[in-house]
Protein backbone atom coordinates (compact mmCIF):
# COMPACT_ATOMS: atom_id res chain seq x y z
CA UNK A 1 0.00 0.00 0.00
CA UNK A 2 3.36 2.20 0.96
CA UNK A 3 4.44 1.60 -2.61
CA UNK A 4 1.48 2.48 -4.15
CA UNK A 5 0.87 5.82 -2.39
CA UNK A 6 4.98 5.99 -3.03
CA UNK A 7 4.12 5.76 -6.95
CA UNK A 8 1.11 7.97 -7.39
CA UNK A 9 3.25 10.99 -5.37
CA UNK A 10 6.02 10.53 -7.54
CA UNK A 11 3.76 10.63 -10.57
CA UNK A 12 1.72 13.80 -9.93
CA UNK A 13 5.03 15.53 -9.03
CA UNK A 14 6.34 15.12 -12.84
CA UNK A 15 3.29 17.36 -14.49
CA UNK A 16 3.85 20.41 -11.68
CA UNK A 17 7.11 20.13 -12.29
CA UNK A 18 6.83 20.56 -16.17
CA UNK A 19 3.94 23.49 -15.87
CA UNK A 20 6.97 25.50 -13.64
CA UNK A 21 8.74 24.92 -16.50
CA UNK A 22 6.21 25.96 -18.76
CA UNK A 23 6.02 28.99 -17.06
CA UNK A 24 9.14 29.98 -16.66
CA UNK A 25 9.75 29.95 -20.57
CA UNK A 26 6.67 31.97 -20.74
CA UNK A 27 8.22 34.13 -18.25
CA UNK A 28 11.47 34.48 -19.87
CA UNK A 29 9.46 35.01 -23.40
CA UNK A 30 7.95 37.29 -22.09
CA UNK A 31 10.48 39.43 -21.00
CA UNK A 32 12.66 38.84 -24.02
CA UNK A 33 9.91 40.35 -25.92
CA UNK A 34 9.73 43.29 -23.89
CA UNK A 35 12.95 43.96 -23.94
CA UNK A 36 13.06 43.98 -27.66
CA UNK A 37 9.85 46.20 -27.97
CA UNK A 38 11.53 48.62 -25.44
CA UNK A 39 14.89 48.66 -27.12
CA UNK A 40 12.73 49.12 -30.85
CA UNK A 41 11.12 51.95 -29.17
CA UNK A 42 14.24 53.52 -27.95
CA UNK A 43 15.90 53.75 -31.40
CA UNK A 44 12.84 54.80 -32.91
CA UNK A 45 12.67 57.91 -30.80
CA UNK A 46 16.44 58.31 -30.67
CA UNK A 47 16.21 58.47 -34.71
CA UNK A 48 13.26 60.86 -34.64
CA UNK A 49 14.67 62.98 -31.94
CA UNK A 50 18.28 62.95 -34.11
CA UNK A 51 15.72 63.59 -37.52
CA UNK A 52 14.02 66.39 -35.97
CA UNK A 53 17.51 67.96 -34.90
CA UNK A 54 18.72 68.03 -38.17
CA UNK A 55 15.49 69.43 -39.26
CA UNK A 56 15.40 72.10 -37.29
CA UNK A 57 19.01 72.95 -37.58
CA UNK A 58 18.75 73.34 -40.93
CA UNK A 59 15.79 75.40 -40.63
CA UNK A 60 17.63 77.42 -38.22
CA UNK A 61 20.63 78.25 -40.73
CA UNK A 62 18.62 79.04 -43.37
CA UNK A 63 16.65 81.83 -41.00
CA UNK A 64 20.01 83.25 -39.39
CA UNK A 65 21.51 83.18 -42.86
CA UNK A 66 18.28 84.91 -44.34
CA UNK A 67 18.24 87.75 -41.27
CA UNK A 68 22.11 88.54 -42.11
CA UNK A 69 21.56 89.77 -45.33
CA UNK A 70 18.43 91.15 -44.64
CA UNK A 71 20.35 92.94 -41.90
CA UNK A 72 22.92 93.50 -44.87
CA UNK A 73 20.37 94.68 -47.34
CA UNK A 74 19.03 97.23 -44.84
CA UNK A 75 21.99 98.83 -43.44
CA UNK A 76 24.75 98.58 -46.34
CA UNK A 77 23.54 99.27 -49.53
CA UNK A 78 21.36 101.51 -51.25
CA UNK A 79 17.41 100.87 -51.25
CA UNK A 80 17.13 101.75 -54.92
CA UNK A 81 20.16 99.24 -55.99
CA UNK A 82 18.80 95.55 -54.43
CA UNK A 83 15.07 96.37 -54.90
CA UNK A 84 15.55 93.86 -58.05
CA UNK A 85 17.52 91.74 -55.98
CA UNK A 86 14.62 90.66 -53.10
CA UNK A 87 12.02 90.93 -55.21
CA UNK A 88 9.62 87.65 -55.28
CA UNK A 89 10.27 85.49 -58.31
CA UNK A 90 8.21 86.14 -60.98
CA UNK A 91 6.63 89.71 -59.39
CA UNK A 92 6.63 90.91 -62.68
CA UNK A 93 4.11 88.44 -64.46
CA UNK A 94 2.03 88.42 -61.61
CA UNK A 95 -1.60 87.30 -62.48
CA UNK A 96 -4.08 90.18 -62.12
CA UNK A 97 -6.88 89.95 -59.57
CA UNK A 98 -9.46 90.78 -61.10
CA UNK A 99 -8.15 87.75 -64.22
CA UNK A 100 -11.78 86.16 -64.21
CA UNK A 101 -12.52 82.39 -65.42
CA UNK A 102 -13.69 83.14 -68.96
CA UNK A 103 -10.28 84.83 -69.41
CA UNK A 104 -8.39 81.80 -68.26
CA UNK A 105 -10.42 79.85 -70.53
CA UNK A 106 -9.56 82.30 -73.97
CA UNK A 107 -6.03 82.52 -72.77
CA UNK A 108 -5.43 78.64 -71.71
CA UNK A 109 -6.59 76.06 -74.34
CA UNK A 110 -7.01 72.43 -72.96
CA UNK A 111 -5.63 69.37 -75.45
CA UNK A 112 -8.10 66.93 -76.59
CA UNK A 113 -4.99 64.83 -75.64
CA UNK A 114 -5.25 65.61 -72.06
CA UNK A 115 -7.18 63.20 -70.16
CA UNK A 116 -6.92 64.52 -67.00
CA UNK A 117 -9.44 65.28 -64.83
CA UNK A 118 -11.92 68.32 -66.16
CA UNK A 119 -13.01 70.99 -63.32
CA UNK A 120 -16.09 72.93 -63.44
CA UNK A 121 -16.64 75.92 -61.35
CA UNK A 122 -18.09 75.76 -58.47
CA UNK A 123 -16.62 72.37 -57.68
CA UNK A 124 -18.37 69.62 -56.25
CA UNK A 125 -17.76 66.42 -54.72
CA UNK A 126 -17.37 64.61 -58.04
CA UNK A 127 -14.81 66.67 -58.75
CA UNK A 128 -12.41 66.24 -55.97
CA UNK A 129 -13.02 62.13 -56.15
CA UNK A 130 -12.33 62.65 -59.48
CA UNK A 131 -9.13 64.72 -58.48
CA UNK A 132 -8.29 61.98 -55.80
CA UNK A 133 -8.67 58.97 -58.59
CA UNK A 134 -6.32 60.95 -60.82
CA UNK A 135 -3.98 61.62 -58.61
CA UNK A 136 -3.68 58.04 -57.63
CA UNK A 137 -2.98 56.80 -60.77
CA UNK A 138 -0.28 59.85 -61.12
CA UNK A 139 -1.84 61.73 -63.40
CA UNK A 140 -2.02 65.48 -63.83
CA UNK A 141 -4.83 68.61 -63.70
CA UNK A 142 -3.88 70.98 -66.82
CA UNK A 143 -2.57 74.33 -65.71
CA UNK A 144 -5.90 76.17 -66.41
CA UNK A 145 -7.80 74.28 -63.90
CA UNK A 146 -5.27 74.86 -61.37
CA UNK A 147 -5.28 78.53 -62.27
CA UNK A 148 -8.68 78.52 -61.68
CA UNK A 149 -8.36 76.68 -58.60
CA UNK A 150 -6.23 79.02 -57.16
CA UNK A 151 -8.57 82.05 -57.90
CA UNK A 152 -11.27 80.84 -56.32
CA UNK A 153 -9.06 79.51 -53.24
CA UNK A 154 -7.67 83.10 -52.83
CA UNK A 155 -11.20 84.65 -52.80
CA UNK A 156 -12.71 82.07 -50.09
CA UNK A 157 -9.01 83.29 -48.32
CA UNK A 158 -9.60 86.97 -48.41
CA UNK A 159 -12.46 86.41 -46.52
CA UNK A 160 -11.39 84.87 -43.38
CA UNK A 161 -10.08 86.47 -40.56
CA UNK A 162 -6.14 85.92 -39.42
CA UNK A 163 -8.15 83.33 -36.51
CA UNK A 164 -10.31 80.95 -36.85
CA UNK A 165 -12.91 80.08 -34.40
CA UNK A 166 -14.79 76.55 -34.06
CA UNK A 167 -16.80 74.65 -32.15
CA UNK A 168 -17.67 71.21 -31.72
CA UNK A 169 -21.32 71.94 -30.67
CA UNK A 170 -21.21 71.71 -34.80
CA UNK A 171 -18.96 69.29 -35.82
CA UNK A 172 -18.61 66.20 -32.82
CA UNK A 173 -15.15 65.74 -33.86
CA UNK A 174 -12.65 67.70 -35.50
CA UNK A 175 -9.44 66.17 -36.70
CA UNK A 176 -6.40 67.90 -36.86
CA UNK A 177 -3.55 66.90 -39.37
CA UNK A 178 0.21 68.37 -39.15
CA UNK A 179 3.06 68.47 -41.66
CA UNK A 180 2.00 66.72 -44.68
CA UNK A 181 5.09 68.08 -46.49
CA UNK A 182 4.46 66.56 -50.08
CA UNK A 183 3.61 63.22 -49.09
CA UNK A 184 0.48 62.62 -51.20
CA UNK A 185 0.25 58.95 -49.58
CA UNK A 186 0.02 60.65 -46.02
CA UNK A 187 -2.66 62.53 -47.34
CA UNK A 188 -4.40 59.73 -49.00
CA UNK A 189 -3.67 57.34 -45.63
CA UNK A 190 -5.39 60.23 -43.51
CA UNK A 191 -8.89 60.37 -45.81
CA UNK A 192 -8.86 56.23 -45.84
CA UNK A 193 -8.89 55.88 -42.09
CA UNK A 194 -10.86 59.17 -40.85
CA UNK A 195 -12.88 59.67 -43.94
CA UNK A 196 -13.20 62.36 -46.68
CA UNK A 197 -13.83 66.11 -45.46
CA UNK A 198 -17.55 66.47 -45.23
CA UNK A 199 -20.11 68.52 -43.15
CA UNK A 200 -20.08 65.44 -40.70
CA UNK A 201 -16.51 64.88 -40.42
CA UNK A 202 -14.26 68.34 -40.04
CA UNK A 203 -10.58 69.19 -40.60
CA UNK A 204 -8.03 70.94 -39.71
CA UNK A 205 -4.45 71.11 -41.27
CA UNK A 206 -2.15 72.76 -39.75
CA UNK A 207 0.29 74.06 -42.21
CA UNK A 208 3.33 72.84 -44.16
CA UNK A 209 1.52 71.37 -46.89
CA UNK A 210 4.85 71.70 -49.13
CA UNK A 211 8.47 71.24 -49.62
CA UNK A 212 10.47 68.34 -49.28
CA UNK A 213 8.11 65.80 -50.56
CA UNK A 214 7.48 65.27 -54.30
CA UNK A 215 3.46 65.33 -54.90
CA UNK A 216 2.93 69.04 -53.26
CA UNK A 217 1.16 70.25 -55.99
CA UNK A 218 -1.13 67.45 -55.75
CA UNK A 219 -1.61 67.80 -51.80
CA UNK A 220 -2.37 71.66 -52.43
CA UNK A 221 -5.51 71.06 -55.38
CA UNK A 222 -6.96 68.59 -53.27
CA UNK A 223 -6.96 70.34 -49.90
CA UNK A 224 -7.81 73.34 -52.05
CA UNK A 225 -10.82 71.92 -53.84
CA UNK A 226 -12.31 70.65 -50.32
CA UNK A 227 -11.91 74.10 -49.13
CA UNK A 228 -14.07 75.14 -51.95
CA UNK A 229 -16.94 72.78 -51.12
CA UNK A 230 -16.64 72.72 -47.73
CA UNK A 231 -15.36 76.11 -46.48
CA UNK A 232 -17.10 75.56 -42.86
CA UNK A 233 -15.46 72.21 -42.54
CA UNK A 234 -11.72 72.40 -43.80
CA UNK A 235 -9.85 74.64 -42.33
CA UNK A 236 -6.30 75.56 -43.40
CA UNK A 237 -3.04 76.88 -41.03
CA UNK A 238 -0.38 78.58 -42.79
CA UNK A 239 3.20 77.43 -41.68
CA UNK A 240 5.98 78.28 -42.65
CA UNK A 241 6.69 76.45 -45.59
CA UNK A 242 3.95 78.23 -47.08
CA UNK A 243 7.08 80.62 -47.99
CA UNK A 244 8.08 81.72 -51.88
CA UNK A 245 12.08 81.71 -50.08
CA UNK A 246 11.46 78.83 -47.92
CA UNK A 247 10.14 77.48 -51.40
CA UNK A 248 13.21 77.63 -53.44
CA UNK A 249 15.38 75.68 -51.00
CA UNK A 250 13.29 73.00 -49.67
CA UNK A 251 12.22 72.09 -53.31
CA UNK A 252 8.48 73.02 -54.22
CA UNK A 253 9.36 75.49 -56.61
CA UNK A 254 11.76 73.44 -58.33
CA UNK A 255 8.36 70.68 -58.36
CA UNK A 256 6.29 73.78 -59.63
CA UNK A 257 8.51 74.35 -62.45
CA UNK A 258 9.07 70.77 -63.46
CA UNK A 259 5.45 69.58 -63.62
CA UNK A 260 4.30 72.81 -65.65
CA UNK A 261 7.08 74.53 -67.12
CA UNK A 262 5.05 77.09 -69.46
CA UNK A 263 2.86 78.67 -66.55
CA UNK A 264 5.05 77.71 -63.88
CA UNK A 265 6.06 81.43 -63.18
CA UNK A 266 1.95 82.21 -63.41
CA UNK A 267 1.27 79.23 -60.73
CA UNK A 268 4.16 80.17 -58.58
CA UNK A 269 3.06 83.41 -58.51
CA UNK A 270 -0.61 82.59 -57.92
CA UNK A 271 0.15 80.86 -55.23
CA UNK A 272 2.15 83.20 -53.23
CA UNK A 273 -0.50 85.14 -53.20
CA UNK A 274 -2.43 82.32 -52.02
CA UNK A 275 -0.40 81.51 -49.19
CA UNK A 276 -0.40 84.97 -47.75
CA UNK A 277 -3.81 84.71 -47.39
CA UNK A 278 -4.02 81.73 -44.76
CA UNK A 279 -5.13 81.97 -41.55
CA UNK A 280 -2.82 82.16 -39.30
CA UNK A 281 -4.52 80.40 -36.02
CA UNK A 282 -7.41 78.11 -35.23
CA UNK A 283 -9.21 78.08 -32.05
CA UNK A 284 -11.35 75.23 -31.06
CA UNK A 285 -14.49 75.81 -27.95
CA UNK A 286 -12.18 79.04 -26.68
CA UNK A 287 -10.07 76.56 -25.58
CA UNK A 288 -7.79 74.62 -27.81
CA UNK A 289 -5.47 76.82 -29.49
CA UNK A 290 -3.46 75.54 -33.07
CA UNK A 291 -0.76 77.41 -34.93
CA UNK A 292 2.13 76.45 -36.48
CA UNK A 293 5.34 76.15 -35.27
CA UNK A 294 4.32 76.54 -31.24
CA UNK A 295 4.00 79.79 -28.81
CA UNK A 296 6.12 81.08 -26.26
CA UNK A 297 5.21 83.12 -23.13
CA UNK A 298 4.55 86.36 -24.59
CA UNK A 299 1.88 84.72 -27.06
CA UNK A 300 -0.41 87.69 -28.12
CA UNK A 301 -3.82 86.45 -29.87
CA UNK A 302 -4.44 89.95 -30.53
CA UNK A 303 -1.60 91.19 -32.30
CA UNK A 304 -1.77 88.00 -34.31
CA UNK A 305 -5.08 88.80 -35.52
CA UNK A 306 -4.38 92.56 -35.87
CA UNK A 307 -1.73 91.38 -38.44
CA UNK A 308 -2.18 92.41 -42.22
CA UNK A 309 -1.39 89.16 -43.23
CA UNK A 310 -1.13 89.24 -46.88
CA UNK A 311 1.64 91.93 -46.42
CA UNK A 312 3.62 89.20 -45.18
CA UNK A 313 4.87 87.21 -48.64
CA UNK A 314 7.79 85.54 -46.91
CA UNK A 315 8.42 85.75 -43.49
CA UNK A 316 11.92 85.53 -44.19
CA UNK A 317 12.61 88.88 -45.54
CA UNK A 318 9.10 90.91 -44.34
CA UNK A 319 8.88 93.75 -46.25
CA UNK A 320 9.91 97.14 -44.11
CA UNK A 321 6.22 98.38 -44.35
CA UNK A 322 4.93 95.75 -42.31
CA UNK A 323 7.76 95.99 -39.88
CA UNK A 324 7.73 99.96 -39.48
CA UNK A 325 3.68 99.27 -38.70
CA UNK A 326 4.82 97.08 -35.78
CA UNK A 327 4.57 99.60 -33.50
CA UNK A 328 1.63 100.80 -34.95
CA UNK A 329 -0.57 97.65 -34.22
CA UNK A 330 1.18 97.12 -30.86
CA UNK A 331 -0.32 100.65 -29.56
CA UNK A 332 -4.13 99.54 -30.99
CA UNK A 333 -3.92 96.53 -29.41
CA UNK A 334 -2.83 98.43 -26.26
CA UNK A 335 -5.93 100.77 -26.91
CA UNK A 336 -8.24 98.18 -27.46
CA UNK A 337 -6.90 96.04 -24.48
CA UNK A 338 -7.02 99.60 -22.25
CA UNK A 339 -10.45 99.73 -23.11
CA UNK A 340 -11.82 96.22 -22.09
CA UNK A 341 -10.04 96.81 -18.86
CA UNK A 342 -11.89 100.21 -18.33
CA UNK A 343 -15.11 97.93 -19.23
CA UNK A 344 -14.38 95.60 -16.55
CA UNK A 345 -15.21 97.92 -13.93
CA UNK A 346 -18.95 97.26 -15.18
CA UNK A 347 -20.33 93.91 -14.23
CA UNK A 348 -22.70 94.22 -17.18
CA UNK A 349 -19.20 93.98 -19.03
CA UNK A 350 -17.13 92.30 -17.72
CA UNK A 351 -14.38 91.02 -19.10
CA UNK A 352 -11.12 88.87 -19.42
CA UNK A 353 -8.22 88.13 -21.16
CA UNK A 354 -7.36 84.56 -21.91
CA UNK A 355 -3.66 83.48 -22.46
CA UNK A 356 -2.11 81.45 -25.34
CA UNK A 357 -1.58 79.10 -22.17
CA UNK A 358 -5.06 78.83 -21.37
CA UNK A 359 -4.93 80.70 -17.92
CA UNK A 360 -6.94 83.98 -17.16
CA UNK A 361 -4.82 86.86 -16.46
CA UNK A 362 -6.00 90.69 -16.76
CA UNK A 363 -5.58 92.13 -19.70
CA UNK A 364 -2.81 94.59 -18.49
CA UNK A 365 -0.49 91.65 -17.87
CA UNK A 366 -0.40 90.97 -21.49
CA UNK A 367 0.20 94.60 -22.12
CA UNK A 368 3.09 95.10 -19.41
CA UNK A 369 4.85 91.75 -21.21
CA UNK A 370 4.80 93.28 -24.24
CA UNK A 371 6.69 96.51 -22.58
CA UNK A 372 9.43 94.26 -21.52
Amino acid sequence: MGSIIGTMGCSSSVPDRRSEKVIRAAILIQNWYRFTKARIEMRRRYALSIFQSIEYADEQDQLQLSNFFTFMLDHCTHPDSVSHIIASPGASEAVDEGLCLTEFEKKIDVPDSYYGPRLSFPLTVEDANALLHAFRNEQMLHARYVMQLLCETRRVLKELPNITRLSTSYSKEITVCGDLHGNLDDLLLIFYKNGLPSEQNCYVFNGDFVDRGKNSMEILIILFAFLLIYPNNLHLNRGNHEDYIMNMRYGFTKEVWKKYKDYSKQILCLLQDVFSWLPLATIIDSKVLILHGGISNTTDLDLLNALERNKLKSLMRPPKTVRDGQDQVKETVATTRASKHVAKQNPAGKTQHISSAGTTEPPDLALEEWKQ
